[in-house]
């Protein structure tokens, strides 16, 4: 191989070289990924996945990435691109290690922080490692919601935390001084320090094994084939034309509306979110790069899910936002709560595509609350954690009960959440917490669509809304809210959409649903119209009532 592969360096690989160096270069960025879950010190990384590894050419372009989660891929980051213009290529030797958090290059706020490693081979600079998480505390103020990034946490600029191999130490005080769970903020930069070291080794064992100098031929071909497949998906399932859809979210004092334009034209797609609202001064409005990521990564569900992440598949796709907008917000607006308002931009495109896109869409998802946790635990040190509670998702009480000072009351599915239909959404699920701390515990809900809840399509019915209580009374999310030992919190949340009429649903599917308690005999009399009667032959049969 090592030999086939450098006598056609000045030539195109064939297609088996190219299948076996592709998948092999793969593996590379899912060993980084493995090593940031083996030594990662949080939750949010270790069972949230919400990290990502990506490897770059010297340009910055990406070439290969794990596919951990969807706003991590690096689907138009220019994390490296930005901090090669403050290090350029020249000034910079192996061992270094370059660090930032800025919202605008790298995934959207401050707890994302991004760490990348230029990587040599005999001598050259080939490409670079980019590792990133999401980091349990960023400090920022918790007593209220911030109006400036500044009251969010620590900016950090681009900076050498490792210089030819020796910490910057000055760094690392810096930070762990600036958060309120050091040992967990500081080991998880650390464990993706560890992680662009794994994928440094890794490349240059597969660049030996294979008797390659660089990445360069193998990486434009990566890069061309898959741009003319995406090109391929997008004419194939998208047609030529122009498409609007509209989505909403519950936003702070007054909704927010997403507004979509898409223009197909021969393979390419340009998403314009001209006339969405305006930016907000609450923490809830998303960078063009976060917003870039859920359109780009939409579109390639919707084109050619299969293909890996790189710089190539999301070539043929532009998007394009307002400038003070909340979907590009000036600097310094807030951006710390921007999955409650982002996760709903492929509403919009989905909206937007419904009529044409047949066979590949889906209706509003219930989503997924967010809980952020700040307090002291009973030898008085402080603790910060994440957890997300979604419909058949999130951490087992069990697990939060060992880190954060409160008692799961409940977790259960939320019966007749999911919209009726002939393909029913899927149930939200209630979630009840009670404070035994004998501190004050600060928790913040986070959620997107709770009072307008998720629409159904193509004659589905929407899903349930959803709500947020303390001690059985309604109260708002995104506040900040400090419970004392004894007080409850339930999290409703919403179910999802359904699609297509719910007369058109199959009866054994609805003799499953109610089985399996998703759908009570009420709903399916009252939804959908059927009778539930006994028969010899079955336990249960449905039959249509009369209207």
């Amino acid at each position: 191989m090592a030999r086939h592969v450098q006598r056609r360096r000045a030539q195109r690989l064939d297609p088996i070289d190219l299948e076996v160096l592709w998948s092999r270069l793969l593996t590379v960025v899912d060993e980084a990924a493995y090593a940031i879950i083996r030594t990662s010190m949080s939750k949010v990384v270790v069972e949230g996945r919400d990290f990502g590894a990506l490897l770059l050419d010297p340009g910055g372009r990406l070439l290969a990435a794990d596919v951990a989660i969807a706003s991590k891929t690096g689907t138009i980051s220019i994390a490296v691109k930005e901090l090669i213009r403050h290090f350029p290529p020249e000034t910079l030797s192996p061992g270094d290690v370059l660090v930032s958090n800025n919202p605008w290059w790298i995934m959207g706020h401050l707890n994302d922080i991004a760490v990348v490693a230029p990587l040599f081979h005999k001598g050259r600079l080939v490409g670079f490692a980019e590792c990133m998480a999401h980091m349990a505390d960023i400090g920022g103020c918790l007593s209220g919601p911030p109006r400036e990034i500044y009251e969010e946490g620590l900016i950090i600029p681009p900076v050498k935390a490792v210089e030819a191999g020796r910490e910057n130490t000055t760094f690392f005080t810096m930070l762990g001084a600036n958060v309120r769970v050091e040992r967990q903020v500081v080991g998880d930069v650390r464990a993706l320090i560890v992680g662009c070291r794994v994928m440094e080794a890794k490349l240059a064992e597969f660049l030996a094994h294979h008797g390659m100098d660089d990445l360069a031929l193998l990486g434009e071909t990566i890069l061309r084939q898959s741009r003319e497949a995406m090109r391929r998906g997008i004419r194939e399932h998208i047609p030529d034309g122009e498409y609007r859809g509209t989505a909403s979210v519950d936003g702070f004092e007054r909704p927010l509306h997403i507004h979509a334009r898409l223009n197909v034209r021969n393979g390419n797609v340009h998403v314009d979110f001209a006339g969405s609202s305006p930016q907000s001064n609450q923490g809830i409005n998303c960078t063009l790069v976060y917003t870039a990521v859920w359109a780009t990564y939409t579109l390639k569900c919707l084109a050619n899910p299969h293909l890996p992440n790189n710089e190539g598949t999301f070539a043929p796709i532009r998007v394009a936002a307002p400038e003070g907008s909340f979907l590009n917000p000036r600097f310094p607006a807030p951006v710390r709560m921007k999955p409650s308002s982002g996760h709903y931009i492929p509403d919009a495109i989905i909206d937007a595509l419904k009529e044409v896109v047949k066979d590949r869409i889906l209706a509003e998802s219930g989503n997924k609350f967010l809980l952020d946790f700040a307090g002291r635990d009973e030898h008085d040190r402080p603790f910060s954690d994440v957890m997300f509670i979604m419909g058949g998702m999130g951490a087992r009480g069990t697990k939060l009960e060992a880190t954060i000072p409160v008692r799961v009351l409940h977790k259960r599915m939320r019966t007749d959440s999911g919209g009726a239909g002939k393909y029913r959404g899927g149930c939200g699920q209630e979630f009840a917490f009670q404070s035994v701390s004998p501190r004050p515990l600060t928790v913040r809900a986070v959620h997107g669509k709770l009072s307008l809840g998720p629409g159904g399509l193509r004659g589905g019915r929407p899903g349930a809304a959803g709500a947020l209580r303390l001690n059985g009374q309604p109260i708002p999310d995104k506040v900040p809210r400090v419970l004392r030992k004894g007080d409850v919190m339930e999290l409703v949340v919403p179910g999802s959409g359904g699609m297509y009429p719910p007369g058109e649903r199959d009866r054994k599917a609805l003799l499953r649903d109610v089985a399996d308690g998703v759908v009570s005999p009420e709903a399916v009399r009252r939804d959908y119209a059927v009778t539930l009667v006994q028969d010899e032959e079955c336990a249960t049969v449905a039959e249509r009532a009369s209207c």
